[in-house]
């Protein structure tokens, strides 16, 4: 014992000689439903319970971070538990790792002493939409994302991002089946920063694509054809060996991409902060074909606006083999907002995804997508032992041929909660019941249960 005390002693006045400050955090969430009732448009009624995280499974969200740094640099290390990452086989638990290093190797010069360079798999959270949404939302709203998986179209865990998307938007790295928004398996990456003037700030992200999900899928079933792979070529996916160092699984070599291709899709953002007026932001995203632009509105006193633009366009340029290039994501037009009088708040949000098309699912026709709006309110009002909140959400998906909808669709839920501040973890109860209305041309159920949440972080 005395021995491992004295390798602790010596591990952290090492790492105090290396880093002028640490960081050590961690994180944890789940939730308990003891009971849940559902009535089905036939057949008997169900009576459950469950210990699982909202978007099913028995995971917990989780997490820890260790962050080292000095004036001029340094280096993040994490582990996320859930949120997305694919969970393994035979395990209960789904993890992803991520790491950067970053340096300010010009701060010698003026103006540059806030220019930053960053290598692994980062992202910078600045210019991000800045009104969130509401994580009960998987309950009231038994999302489209949740209940069609080969659909991505709006952001529901992060609703921000609907309004302007962070500067890397692909934590998760390769997502299968998305088929509306383009989510590419991304490796290491680089990104930099930069504040040249007070209030200006100006972000860019390259990361070479090691493939494109969507041929990959179309691979599926024969795996014999070769995939145009949009930064490297043609090849065959035949054999998925790792065939030595420096290539990934596909047995392609990671060093060699080509330029033009890696560049192209490179993310490019900048915002300015003007001064009692508002936050106004602007960005191109190559890898998702999009132009997006929002401004957060600060001169009306208590109310707080964010509304944010997404233009997306179909590159003309696209080869026969980069299936996506044919596919245009959505336009998307968002508006969110805050009020605050004394005790009371509302936050809410409306989302909206419409006019995207497909030119390459099937020769000769161009697919149309509908309109897909989701509207979602939250009044809340503090008391001396706690908060009380009632989430309201309302979802509408116009029948589209991209998707294969053949009905319009809606669904409507609510949730009454109390939530409790318990120091470093909270503590919610709620109320929460989903509407029986026609979705897809099915009638959905009749839901209502009692979902608690214990979230704890340091």
């Amino acid at each position: 014992m005395k021995k491992l005390a004295l390798l602790c002693a010596i591990g952290c006045i090492l790492a105090s000689s290396a880093f002028a400050q640490l960081s050590v955090g961690a994180y944890a969430k789940s939730n308990w439903i003891p009971y849940r009732l559902t009535v089905p448009a036939e057949g008997d009624a169900l009576h459950t319970t469950a210990v699982q995280v909202p978007w099913g499974g028995p995971d917990i969200g989780a997490g820890a971070n260790f962050d080292g740094w000095t004036e001029w640099g340094g280096l993040h290390l994490g582990i996320d538990i859930a949120y997305g990452a694919a969970q393994q086989a035979g395990s209960p638990f789904s993890a992803i790792g991520s790491g950067w290093v970053w340096a300010k190797p010009f701060a010698f010069i003026p103006r540059m002493e806030t220019f930053a360079l960053y290598f692994g798999t980062p992202n910078d959270e600045h210019l991000t939409g800045k009104i969130t949404g509401s994580s009960l939302s998987y309950y009231v709203l038994d999302t489209s994302y949740i209940k069609h998986k080969n659909q991505y179209r709006m952001e529901y865990a992060n609703p921000e991002y609907n309004t302007f998307t962070r500067i890397n938007p692909y934590s998760w790295g390769n997502a299968d089946n998305k088929a509306n928004t383009y989510w590419p398996r991304v490796g290491g990456a680089a990104m930099l920063t930069w504040e040249p003037v007070e209030r200006l700030f100006i972000g860019a992200f390259v990361a070479p694509e090691l493939f494109n999900v969507l041929d990959w899928a179309e691979l599926q079933g024969d795996g014999m054809e070769p995939v145009i792979d949009s930064a490297n070529g043609p090849h065959d996916l035949t054999g998925l060996v790792n065939s030595g160092l420096g290539n990934d699984d596909t047995g392609f070599n990671q060093d060699y991409y080509d330029v033009n291709k890696v560049y192209r899709k490179m993310q490019i953002a900048a915002g300015y902060d003007i001064p009692g007026i508002g936050f106004a932001r602007l960005q191109y995203i190559g890898m998702r074909n999009t132009v997006e632009a929002a401004f957060q509105v600060k001169s009306l006193g208590d109310l707080v606006l964010d509304i944010g633009l997404k233009i997306p366009f179909e590159d003309a340029n696209a080869k026969a083999g980069e299936s996506f290039y044919k596919r245009k994501n959505d336009f998307q037009a968002s508006v969110a907002a805050t009020y605050r009088n004394y005790d009371f708040r509302l936050t809410g949000r409306v989302d909206t995804a419409f006019l995207g098309s497909d030119s390459y699912s099937q020769p000769g026709k161009v697919l149309e997508g509908g309109l897909n709006m989701v509207v979602y309110l939250v009044p809340t009002y503090q008391l001396e032992v706690g908060t009380v909140g009632l989430d309201l959400g309302f979802e509408y998906e116009q029948k589209d041929d991209i998707n294969g909808y053949a009905e319009n669709s809606a669904q409507a839920g609510f949730g009454l909660w109390f939530l409790r501040d318990l120091g470093n973890a909270k503590f919610r109860a709620a109320l929460v019941s989903r509407l029986p209305l026609e979705w897809n041309g099915v009638k959905s159920n009749f839901d209502f249960f009692i979902p608690l949440t214990i979230e704890v972080g340091f």
